[in-house]
């Protein structure tokens, strides 16, 4: 008896460890990045704090929902994250854009990650969707765990200028 309870311990400790514990989810077959945050700022108040963080190509409200467009470069915005050159994908390399857009509803709003791309020498341009999805499935590797785990710690560091939520529901 004491065997199978400490052998039931650990299949649940286990699965606690290697449960997803990250803000993204699979949509369409396309990887979102999604986090609901509690803030009593408007959607102006919030654009203005958005603005003042960040490196966006566009960023604009349409309908009291900001829409924006960010360029990241992988040594600078990555690294503070646990990016190295070598011990993650050569596509993360030069950096890129996500695309997304920030909803607001009563004393809650919701940021959205539709896309993430990387820029090959200007050319180029890979998604996240092709290096992480297989069949409209996260790829079970260990390659695919750090770059999801790596994302999820940036983005989570770009919108925590609000507080964020333990409860995700919108």
């Amino acid at each position: 008896m004491k065997s199978l309870l400490i052998l039931t311990a650990f299949a649940l400790s286990s699965f606690a460890v290697f449960s997803p514990s990250h803000n993204f989810k699979i949509e369409s077959n396309n990887l979102i990045w999604q986090k609901v945050y509690d803030s009593d700022q408007t959607v102006h108040e919030l654009y203005e704090s958005l603005r003042s963080h960040g490196n966006y190509e566009k960023i604009y409200i349409v309908r009291e929902e900001i829409i924006f467009i960010f360029n990241f470069d992988s040594n600078n915005e990555l690294g503070a994250h646990g990016y190295r050159r070598g011990s993650y994908p050569s596509y993360l390399k030069p950096g890129g854009k996500y695309t997304g857009y920030l909803q607001k509803k009563n004393d809650r709003y919701r940021v959205t990650i539709t896309g993430v791309n990387f820029n090959w020498n200007g050319d180029l341009v890979e998604n996240i969707d092709d290096a992480t999805l297989k069949k409209g499935e996260l790829r079970d590797n260990t390659r695919t765990k750090k770059v999801i785990q790596l994302f999820d710690r940036f983005f989570n560091s770009k919108f925590s200028l609000i507080k964020d939520t333990n409860d995700n529901n919108w």
